[in-house]
């Protein structure tokens, strides 16, 4: 049974007797926590992986939903937009719109605050998060570091009076992250911050007290920071939440074969240019440079299947190379922890992988899910599904964002043993121990990718997303009077003629036409085969081919119209001009925004599951389980995505204003009239071919 702490919304946040078990798990995430934050504290909430850190953040912002475990003790949600903010750990599941602009003005827009207004909260906020990205860039195209900054914006634009971060600067350099993390106190002056974060040694002097946490979120330590660092030191080592200094061997000199390299690459669209890279056996090398330096993009290139359009890639054989990619869920295939590192069929020692369990502390969850853990377990099951291999060369993307000290210096070591073995260990990471642990280090500069091509502007670009959907609505209404193939072939005309003002590009309008023609033409075989007429006579063929025109005349224009629409245009206009309710419009626009995205998503997983030696990228088993990952994918994207736009006011954004006015024109008149001749042309053309 869940239960509800009563709570005053102008009182600071407290939790009382908080418990809270998820329905996947069988023991309770946080067990009895009595935390309160007076009005005004800065705290830095630690604590071990998987220690429940995260779960507090979104206690204190009353997002706990009943509906997804069992609990006591919880706070009730929001009762208005920018009374709590929460910023998730993983960046990309914060992002809620298909421009930069439109995501930091999402915030905004759900405490209907007027148009200048938002504007100039989602400027401040992108200037106080270092976003250097283009307004109209899709943040799903950035960098994981850029995203982070990006998610960071859009919480800091309401500027709410309880400001909740998960690991705000983990996935940025150092210089990035000074700057971020000077923007976060200057953002939370005045108001009250909760903080949680594994690496704490640059905020300590900046916070007001420090809570570290441990198994079942019990408080083992709480007070100012400096005191609990100098009184329980030996307790912060052993949870992990500060490094035990000198664990780790130096670098190993000498030289060493090359495997795997990069000769005078370049991938202009990203701003990469002449790289030079080569990854030796037996050594550990790490890939650093600041935030959207293109570090990901080098990892993809060297591990490929492809080569690059300029320069050459030397790789050993698939069978010798594991790969971690930076979400670690996209390359889960089990349905265990246990059998994930047994999953590739050159992970064929079940012995080593009972070692790596105990070795990346995952023997207590080798029966869990691995879509269930935490960020932080996930990671080590990544990394140790990875090893499981055995691999010649072992390619991993920021393998140590969301560990704590203790399980960073043990995947460390995991990494430091197999270039001992003679593993070439390549890595991309900002971490500074992994960068000062490493044999051999490449530093990318900052990229200058060029600006993204703007698409060519049409003329259909000038109406108004609704004037295109009536066009489309009265031109499938005037497809009923086609009557004979000739009729439907001659009210066809006017589409033919008009779709160059809506297509911006033939193939474009080839793929978009293409489903309508095999379909017509499956309608024409079918109806000739199977009609009134005898079958496949004249008159069958005949018939077969008035109904191809037919359906074309309906489907067509409304496809060629819409085709041109932007799911962020359409959904101002809905909710403006049609003044549909706004959350349903918005959650709509988020979704169809997410849509456009999956192909992403899909190469991803497949070529993950190819370097897992699972099978080709056309294999029937390979792509039906691809097909599964994508949709669990999809839904814990979806979950995520729900709580960061509740985070940001969405679930009590009643009333919206929107940040884009969506005008109607004189061209909307003319875009009007084109509807109507769609509407009556086909009556028109039957009257001239009869």
């Amino acid at each position: 049974m869940t239960t509800r702490a009563s709570r005053r919304p102008d009182l600071p946040p407290a939790l009382e007797g908080l418990s809270w078990r998820p329905l996947t798990r069988s023991t309770p995430t946080i067990a009895g926590l009595d935390l309160e934050v007076p009005a005004g504290q800065k705290v830095l909430l630690a604590g071990a992986s998987g220690s429940g850190k995260s779960t507090v953040l979104r206690a204190l912002a009353g997002l706990l939903d009943p509906e997804d475990g069992e609990g006591a003790g919880l706070l009730p949600p929001p009762e208005r937009p920018g009374e709590r903010g929460l910023l998730l750990q993983t960046p990309s599941h914060a992002l809620v719109a298909a421009t930069v602009a439109r995501d930091a003005a999402f915030g905004p827009e759900n405490a209907a605050l007027p148009v200048p207004v938002i504007r100039a909260r989602a400027a401040e906020a992108l200037a106080a998060a270092r976003v250097d990205l283009a307004p109209d860039r899709a943040p799903l195209d950035a960098s994981g570091g850029q995203q982070q900054r990006l998610a960071l914006a859009g919480s800091l634009a309401l500027g709410p009076d309880l400001l909740l971060l998960d690991e705000p600067t983990s996935m940025l350099d150092a210089a990035t992250a000074a700057q971020v993390r000077a923007a976060v106190l200057e953002a939370a002056e005045g108001r009250t911050l909760v903080l949680a974060e594994h690496r704490i040694e640059p905020w300590l002097e900046e916070m007001d007290r420090l809570v570290v946490l441990g198994p079942q979120a019990r408080i083992l330590a709480d007070g100012p920071p400096r005191e609990v660092l100098r009184d329980q030191r030996a307790l912060l080592v052993q949870e992990g939440v500060i490094e035990d200094r000198g664990r780790h061997q130096g670098p190993v000199d000498g030289p060493a074969p090359v495997i795997a390299a990069l000769h005078g690459v370049s991938v202009p669209s990203r701003g990469l240019r002449d790289l030079e890279l080569e990854v030796r056996t037996g050594r550990l090398t790490v890939l650093t440079g600041p935030s959207g330096a293109g570090k990901t993009t080098v990892l993809h290139t060297l591990l490929g299947p492809g080569e690059p359009d300029i320069g050459t890639v030397r790789r050993p054989e698939g069978a010798r190379i594991a790969a971690v990619p930076q979400n670690p869920e996209h390359s889960f295939v089990a349905a265990t922890v246990r059998e994930e590192l047994l999953a590739s069929p050159w992970a064929d020692d079940p012995e080593r992988a009972e070692a790596l369990l105990e070795r990346a502390g995952l023997a207590q969850l080798a029966g869990a899910h691995p879509h269930r853990l935490s960020g932080g377990e996930q990671r080590r099951t990544a990394i140790a599904a990875a090893l499981a291999q055995d691999p010649a060369l072992l390619v991993l993307d920021e393998p140590t964002v969301g560990l704590d000290a203790r399980r960073r210096d043990d995947v460390l070591e995991l990494l430091l043993e197999a270039r001992d073995r003679g593993a070439a260990v390549l890595v991309a990471s900002h971490d500074p121990v992994l960068v000062a642990a490493a044999d051999h280090r490449v530093e990318l500069p900052p990229s200058d990718p060029p600006p993204a091509p703007r698409p060519r502007r049409l003329p259909a670009d000038a109406l108004n997303p609704l004037t295109l959907c009536l066009i489309g609505i009265l031109a499938a209404i005037g497809s009923f009077a086609v009557q004979s193939w000739q009729g439907g072939l001659l009210a066809l005309l006017p589409t033919a003629l008009l779709a160059p003002l809506a297509v911006r590009t033939l193939r474009g309008g080839a793929l978009r036409m293409m489903p309508i023609l095999l379909s017509a033409a499956g309608l024409a075989w079918t109806t000739a085969l199977l009609g009134e007429a005898p079958a496949l006579s004249g008159a069958a063929w005949m018939l077969g081919l008035q109904e191809a025109a037919r359906v074309t005349a309906f489907v067509a224009p409304g496809v060629l119209a819409l085709g041109s629409v932007r799911p962020t245009p359409l959904g101002d206009a809905l909710g403006q001009r049609l003044h549909l309710p706004a959350r349903p419009v918005a959650a709509s626009v988020i979704a169809l925004v997410r849509v456009g995205h999956l192909g992403r998503q899909w190469e991803t997983i497949t070529s993950t599951r190819v370097r897992r030696g699972l099978g080709t990228a056309r294999s029937p088993r390979l792509l039906a389980g691809a097909t599964l990952a994508l949709l669990v994918d999809t839904l814990r994207g979806a979950e995520q995505q729900a709580l960061a736009m509740d985070s940001r006011g969405f679930a009590t954004a009643h009333h919206r204003t929107w940040a884009e006015p969506s005008p109607l024109r004189a061209a909307d008149l003319l875009g009007a009239a084109i509807g109507v001749l769609l509407l009556i042309w086909p009556a028109l053309a039957q009257l001239l071919v009869a």
